[in-house]
């Protein structure tokens, strides 16, 4: 992949290399690319949680610690 970047991004990355950060400029901007990755499955992990929300297919916090609590009780009295 051949791709140019603006210059301020450059000089960025160039300067993360420099100060040890990251062993190469490819390095750095695959770490950037990770990130943009990451940040996209959020923003699609959020957007199915508000679409099952609309469903009504939630549980508000107090059953769901209730819940995990109860849980956490019975695998400690099992031991």
């Amino acid at each position: 992949m051949d791709v140019e970047i603006p210059n301020d991004v450059n000089d960025f990355v160039k300067n993360i290399v420099a100060t040890g950060r990251y062993e190469s400029e490819q390095a750095a901007v695959a770490e950037g690319l990770r990130l943009l990755k990451s940040r996209e499955q959020l923003r699609s992990d959020v957007e199915e949680g508000f679409r099952q929300m609309d469903e009504g297919q939630w549980v508000d916090g107090e059953t769901l610690f209730a819940d995990l609590h109860r849980d956490i009780d019975a695998m400690e009295n099992d031991s």
